[in-house]
């Protein structure tokens, strides 16, 4: 567990103006919002509120690098001056109470004096004052970042494109265009696992998973390959359960990538195209358990993209049984993996 002081909070809110144009990631991220109230005039941090500031503390010992603010209010009962004096009281209460659990005065790096000017509710009634007489402890997370430059190129050319990229984390994505040149700059968390997705029309479109370093990531080249009449691409991480047409939990986000793509390109047309893994074996017949499952797994890409908008007319589905395996005599689990997809071929 560290904390972060002030001259640290004043750098990640410049680096936030900065980047204002660049970037979809928060810097700071509130992750705890707790209130203490009092009774009426009074200033002193009473023992009710010891449970609440024992979770404050729980919650500042789960972050590596927290920062907190203190926000004090009081009702509008009494003059202006006096509840502004009252609110200042009230904040230097909160803080000696955070100090007494181990939070660092360099933890505080700001303290706000509201008075009665921000109420949380009405002041007519008795609980709506009670509401009003509180302190509320803000606990920030500070979020390390780094600055992710890349482009995306023509596979075969390797001339930059324009794209829209989209960046994610399990719990923040940012999308935007890149340059006409395909270069982007984004400032984004350090030291984490994030996934990126490239669209550009007339490609198709492409999505790798790296990881994010602390200082500086390297780079990113993306290419990806023009979406011409005939060529087909297999879906990325399109994983279905055992001999069965039902994709793993893991592979749901993956349907609405190629949705995207169709979205970006409304003059293609496209066949979904099933594969099965039945290698060192002849052909199988139509009528084949084998070749059914092939057609029923490209038959939920299909009806997939028809239930989202996307006409009849720009969408076909095909089983291919074994008939077009990679590896026809494959004997790794690698190879195997490679004859079981699902693949998007342009027809038009």
């Amino acid at each position: 567990m560290r904390y972060f002081h002030l001259s640290f909070l004043f750098l990640v809110l410049f680096s936030c103006f900065s980047f204002a144009q660049e970037t979809g990631f928060d810097h700071i991220q509130l992750k705890y919002d707790a209130a203490i109230y009092f009774d009426f005039g009074k200033y002193n941090v009473d023992k009710q509120a010891d449970s609440t500031l024992q979770v404050v503390k729980m919650i500042c010992d789960s972050i590596e690098n927290y920062i907190i603010s203190i926000d004090a209010h009081t009702d509008s009962i009494g003059s202006i001056e006096n509840n502004q004096r009252l609110s200042e009281n009230r904040a230097s209460s909160v803080k000696q109470a955070l100090a007494q659990i181990g939070i660092s005065d360099t933890a505080i790096v700001q303290i706000r004096y509201h008075g009665e000017l921000k109420p949380k509710t009405e002041n007519a009634s008795k609980e709506g004052r009670q509401q009003n007489r509180r302190a509320n402890i803000l606990v920030y997370e500070a979020i390390e970042m780094t600055v992710l430059t890349g482009q995306i190129k023509d596979k075969k050319t390797g001339e930059g494109i324009p794209a829209n990229v989209v960046l994610h984390t399990k719990t923040e994505k940012d999308t935007f265009p890149t340059l006409p040149n395909g270069e982007f700059k984004r400032l984004v968390p350090s030291d984490v696992v994030m996934g990126i997705d490239v669209y550009s029309k007339n490609y198709f479109y492409e999505t790798k998973m790296f990881k994010t370093k602390k200082g500086k990531t390297p780079p990113l080249t993306i290419e990806v390959t023009e979406a011409k009449k005939g060529d087909a691409v297999a879906i990325k991480d399109l994983f279905f359960y055992g001999s069965q047409a039902v994709l793993l939990p893991i592979s749901e986000p993956q349907l609405p990538k190629v949705l995207r793509f169709m979205e970006i390109n409304p003059d293609l047309k496209i066949e979904i195209g099933g594969h099965v893994n039945f290698p060192n074996r002849p052909p199988v017949t139509e009528e084949s358990w084998e070749y059914d499952l092939s057609v029923r797994r490209a038959k939920l890409v299909y009806e997939y993209l028809l239930e989202n908008g996307i006409s009849e007319g720009r969408v076909q589905f095909k089983g291919y049984g074994n008939y077009e395996m990679r590896y026809p005599k494959a004997t790794t689990e690698k190879q195997q993996s490679l004859n079981r997809r699902v693949e998007i071929k342009v027809v038009e």
